[in-house]
């Protein structure tokens, strides 16, 4: 009998079972089924996925994604229990750039060293840690969406090696197929699988089209916004992709590649055209002055925006020499303006000797800067003393026996109705909704663990949620927890 017909009968009759029971057929398939005494297993439950995007070439399909497929995307629902391939020892479980989370597992299977690799997960490190062992068909994560995804999936790789250490990837499809396990007997849905013969990108902003994958290449020609770029399935280079624009094929910055259209029709002209006055502004947040006309040129100043800057020489290729503020070099023309910025208006300074602070926190700070060091944070009311005239947007102050700078838009000269601190609001609690929860020491993914949280533990609040995230205290332990396994109702 065939392992796909015998995996069908189990499945019925786990199925029949979970119905006596009253329980979901999801909750009963624990771990896929082997393949043929290989010792490897599906990484997800049958029926519970699709086949999506193959390994191999392929065209971006967001921005920022890779040009070479290296795994096969299983489309699944958040959440659906992943489980390692085959038993192993976990190298990675956490935050990674690209997977967003990860959990990267290492096993030697018929005699060889092999990784798999699980990314997009919700959570890398909820159920696994680096360092342990596990077993084949263990749950190690769960499907998520995280890092350069389109969609809840499981990114599955298998490498020849140890992953990171000179491995060298292959089709997981083909990898698992040979030794047993066949993903597409038991998906939902196959995409057909083909290589297109052309990719169509956008340029998401003003770039350099370069004869070779490096700051340092010559540029043929400057690409401008939304520009439309052609290019074959798999060209690229690290973070550049072999791109054709017009009659010229070069190399761009991945960075500056989109697949799709972005909202402004590309401009008229290949470069945006320098001011003619001799004299002209800054109209960017912050521009580099280069020694050279060239990025991979040293930097001599950033130029605040507003910055008044003279040309020395007309603009060629995009870059204009000018001097300003006694230095010399070269700056993007296209970041230069013939038009004066206006004077930013200066919040208005309470007149008062005495005054309140207006926002939640404030930060008291050494020097009249936001690059100065904080020497307190001020809460929403509290009183502070001005010492000297306001200047520049800062007001030196002295709060308590702490004396240092703060922004003088964040002041008002009317007190607080009640005195801060008088009263104290009652503590919001919820439960925990999940088997665990982890506890992190900031409110991030990344962040240590700093303990795990059983089903209906009860935590309290402090201070209101932010980006999904939830600040908590349970017994003696305050940390970070996500809001989308707190109720406010207890779990029975």
């Amino acid at each position: 009998m065939k392992t796909s017909s015998v995996q069908q009968r189990l499945g019925a009759v786990l199925g029949a079972a979970a119905l006596a029971l009253g329980v979901g057929v999801a909750s009963v398939l624990v771990a896929p089924p082997a393949g043929a005494s290989s010792g490897v297993v599906a990484p997800l439950p049958a029926k519970t996925y699709s086949l999506s995007s193959y390994y191999g070439p392929r065209c971006m399909p967001v921005a920022g994604a890779s040009t070479w497929h290296l795994g096969q995307d299983m489309g699944a629902a958040r959440g659906v229990r992943v489980g390692a391939i085959a038993d192993g020892v976990v190298l990675k479980a956490g935050a990674t750039p690209g997977f967003g989370q990860v959990v990267v597992v290492r096993h030697t299977i018929g005699g060889r060293t092999v990784s798999s690799v699980y990314g997009h997960v919700v959570d890398g490190d909820r159920y696994v840690r680096a360092g342990q062992k596990v077993s084949a068909g263990q749950r190690i994560a769960d499907v998520g969406s995280s890092g350069n995804s389109t969609g809840p999936h499981l990114h599955l790789e298998v490498w020849n090696g140890v992953y990171g250490a000179g491995a060298t990837h292959t089709d997981p499809l083909t990898y698992l197929r040979g030794r047993g396990v066949d993903l597409r007997a038991t998906a939902t849905r196959v995409a057909v699988r083909s290589t297109p013969t052309s990719c169509t990108y956008y340029a998401s902003s003003q770039v350099n089209l370069r004869s070779g994958p490096s700051t340092t290449s010559p540029v043929l020609a400057v690409v401008p916004r939304a520009a439309t770029l052609t290019a074959k399935p798999g060209a690229a280079s690290g973070t550049w992709r072999q791109v054709t624009y017009g009659a010229r094929t070069g190399w761009v910055s991945a960075s500056y590649v989109t697949p799709r259209r972005p909202a402004t029709a590309p401009p008229t002209t290949t470069a945006p055209a320098a001011p003619t006055a001799k004299t002209a502004y800054v109209n960017v947040a912050s521009l580099n002055l280069r020694t050279g006309a060239s990025t991979s040129s040293g930097v001599v100043a950033h130029l605040a925006k507003g910055t008044k800057v003279t040309r020395v020489a007309a603009p060629s290729k995009g870059w204009v020499k000018i001097t300003t503020g006694g230095r010399t070099g070269y700056v993007w023309a296209a970041y230069l303006t013939s038009t004066a910025p206006a004077k930013p208006t200066t919040p208005t300074a309470p007149t008062a000797t005495v005054a309140y602070v207006n926002a939640a926190s404030l930060n008291l700070r050494a020097k009249p800067s936001t690059a100065s060091a904080v020497v307190a944070r001020l809460a929403k009311g509290t009183k502070v003393t001005q010492v000297a005239a306001p200047s520049k947007g800062w007001v030196k102050v002295k709060a308590g026996t702490r004396t240092g700078y703060v922004a003088t838009s964040y002041l008002t000269t009317k007190a607080p109705a009640t005195k801060p601190g008088t009263t104290t609001p009652a503590a919001k609690v919820s439960y925990v909704t999940v088997a665990s929860l982890n506890l992190r020491a900031k409110a991030s993914t990344s962040s240590s663990v700093l303990a795990r949280l059983a089903k209906g533990t009860k935590v309290t609040h402090v201070g209101a949620a932010s980006k999904g995230w939830q600040k908590v205290t349970v017994g003696k332990r305050t940390g970070f927890v996500s809001t989308a396994y707190l109720s406010a109702t207890k779990p029975r």
